[in-house]
């Protein structure tokens, strides 16, 4: 059952009424927690048929059909999708999505408890940016940095990582989730 805090994270996600920083953090919730990703898209049908009741006549499908394509048409090539990662209040492995195992060949099962220091960081890593991390978190505070990460085979990349801190009301942290993206092959 989703708690009721988590209720009404949802519901200030559907209406909309999240900061950048929240959003992001409540979608990677959403990926690790599959009641709770049910519990949101349950909560936007609902919205959506709201929506739907209020608005004008749609188009003509034709009209809506081309629209679309046109939209379509004009998307470059996907991103790469980001690696998501979350960890406990204590700072160790919860949860990592195909992604962040793609991107530094680590899986769950082999990091799970462990900090993500211990697995990624290396001796070329930046010790200033890894304690301006580890100051953020500590002030439970989101943060955004670039470091150089090792993966499992000890090749080099550079990461931008966005750090966002879900806390609970009183303001102590349920889970960090990173959201993480290779940005060259150092």
């Amino acid at each position: 059952m989703v708690s009721e805090l988590l209720q009404e994270r949802a519901v200030r996600y559907v209406t909309g009424s999240m900061t950048g920083p929240e959003r992001e953090g409540f979608e990677v919730l959403m990926e690790f927690d599959a009641e709770l990703q049910a519990h949101v898209a349950s909560l936007q049908a609902v919205e959506a048929s709201l929506v739907l009741t209020r608005m004008a006549p749609t188009p003509p499908p034709t009209m809506l059909k081309s629209r679309l394509l046109a939209t379509l048409g004009g998307r470059g090539r996907p991103p790469e999708p980001e690696a998501l990662v979350v960890t406990t209040p204590d700072g160790t492995f919860e949860w990592v999505n195909p992604a962040f195992t793609a991107l530094c060949g680590h899986a769950l099962a082999e990091i799970k408890g462990r900090r993500p220091s211990q697995v990624l960081q290396g001796p070329e890593t930046d010790s200033g940016t890894v304690e301006r991390i580890r100051t953020a978190v500590r002030e439970r505070r989101p943060c955004r940095e670039r470091l150089i990460n090792y993966h499992k085979d000890g090749s080099r990349y550079v990461v931008d990582v966005a750090i966002t801190p879900i806390l609970d009301d009183d303001g102590r942290p349920l889970w960090f989730v990173a959201r993480e993206r290779r940005v060259a092959t150092a």
